[in-house]
This record gives structure tokens, C-alpha cells and sequence, in this order.
């Protein structure tokens, strides 16, 4: 079983990075996804020399903090806040049509540069919030993919605990999602989920797909049971070895 530890949203904060950060010197963390326009990704951008064998890609962003492009502020009002922030979970309420499909890639490729341009070397893409897996998306995705040549993505969640698990029809749309995903060229892991929810669902035996990533947030105050199992060596709790890798060894 070959997987992906990955912690979203470096460069929201000094305590956040310092957290991600340390999982990565612990070995716990082997992946992280940067927040282009967070308020401490400058800072975090000039740690990741320290931690080679991580990877270290692009948290697309279209809910919180400011948009990078100048002209982000006119073609993306509808889903910005009276202070020209991203506004929460807008996206998913708004008419997404070509205008602003167009609109969203220019963001993302602001977003995009402006990690390149601090030294990133991009491995993969997610999302703050997972808005990459809204389906009227996967355009843009696939013109980042080709602009960018980062053939590596988060595919849309799809291992849930009982209490939580979404209803057939929106798993069968996961799984159609995920497919075009692969079809348009993307490299995936065959299961995303979260940490605390694998270990509970998995620890007995693994699951048939071979590549898995985990999603964690190191620094989050909520998630005290995530924070605990990244603590320890939680891969003892399983009955089966896992291979803990990066987005650059998928």
C-alpha cells in the first residue's frame, strides 16, 4: 500500500506552516499544498528546501483571502465579498458560465506563477475547500494540466465513514468525476480520504486499490484526533505495511 500523507493549506499562517512543517521533519507529512494567496506563503515558499523528498503543490483557491489576478476583482465579483475577498463557498451557488470559467483559469494561473515565481516547482493540484471537483471545472483543469505540464491531481473524495457517507447517486458521480480526471490525462491515487477516517476504516485490512492519499490539516485546532494520530506512528495500527510516499514517487 503505497501512500500519500498530505496537509493542505500551507502558507495560511506561521502556526499552520510551522505545523506542517514539522510533521515533515518527523516523517508523518510527506506532502503539502501551498495557498498562493495565503498571508504566510512567502514564508513557508523559502522553507521547502529543507524537505526534498516532500512534494509540494498548488491548494487552487476560490473561497478565502484576496485574488491574485488585477482582473479577478471584476470577472469574479459574484463571488467575492464587499472587501474583494474569495467569498466562502459562493462557487458552488453562482451560474458558472464560459465568462467565468475563463475568469477562474487566469486566477488559477495567477496562482500558479506566483508559487513558481517564489520556487516551487508544482507537483500536483488540489483545492482549498475541494472546489477543483465542482464538474463544471474540469475544463479549466485540464487547460492548467496542459499550460503547466503538472500531470499529478487530488481526485474527489470517495472512502467515508458510515455516518457521513454522501448518497449512491453523488458516489456514482465521484467515481465519474475521478475517471475523467485519469481520461484527460491526470495521475491520481485510486482513494482520497482523510487520515482519521482511513486508520478507522482500513486498519485491519487494506483496501483493494493500491495508492491512497490521505488529507490532513497540521496546525488546525479542531481536528485534536487528527493531530493526535499524526503525533504517532499511527502505520503500527495496521495489519498490513504501508509505504508512506510523495506526490513525486506516484
Amino acid at each position: 500500500m503505497r501512500v500519500v500523507v498530505n496537509a493542505d493549506d500551507l502558507g495560511i499562517s506561521d502556526a499552520v506552516n510551522e505545523a506542517i512543517f514539522n510533521g515533515m521533519r518527523s516523517g508523518t507529512v510527506t506532502s503539502a499544498t501551498l495557498l498562493s494567496n495565503g498571508p504566510a506563503v512567502q514564508a513557508a515558499a523559502r522553507s521547502l528546501r529543507l524537505f526534498p523528498k516532500c512534494s509540494f503543490g498548488v491548494h487552487l483557491n476560490l473561497t478565502e483571502f484576496e485574488p491574485l489576478c488585477p482582473e479577478s476583482y471584476v470577472d469574479l465579483a459574484a463571488i467575492l465579498d464587499k472587501n474583494g475577498c474569495f467569498n466562502g463557498n459562493s462557487i458552488r451557488e453562482v451560474r458558472i458560465g464560459v465568462p467565468m470559467l475563463r475568469a477562474i483559469f487566469r486566477e488559477w494561473s495567477w496562482q500558479i506563477e506566483n508559487l513558481m515565481r517564489l520556487g516551487v516547482e508544482p507537483s500536483h493540484f488540489d483545492a482549498h475547500h475541494h472546489v477543483h471537483t465542482i464538474p463544471q471545472l474540469l475544463p479549466v483543469l485540464a487547460a492548467l494540466r496542459k499550460r503547466y505540464k503538472i500531470h499529478k491531481v487530488r481526485i474527489s473524495r470517495n472512502m467515508y465513514e458510515d455516518f457521513e457517507r454522501p448518497s449512491q447517486l453523488l458516489l456514482a458521480k465521484k467515481r465519474l468525476f475521478n475517471l475523467a480526471l485519469r481520461t484527460i490525462g491526470f495521475q491520481t491515487t485510486r482513494i482520497f480520504t482523510d487520515l482519521t477516517t482511513y486508520v478507522k476504516l482500513c486498519g485491519a485490512a487494506p483496501p483493494s486499490s493500491g495508492s491512497v492519499e490521505l488529507m490532513t490539516h497540521p496546525g488546525s485546532l479542531p481536528r485534536a484526533e487528527e493531530a493526535t494520530l499524526l503525533e504517532s506512528d499511527w502505520t503500527r495500527r495496521l495489519s498490513y505495511k504501508a509505504t508512506l510516499i510523495s506526490y513525486k514517487s506516484l
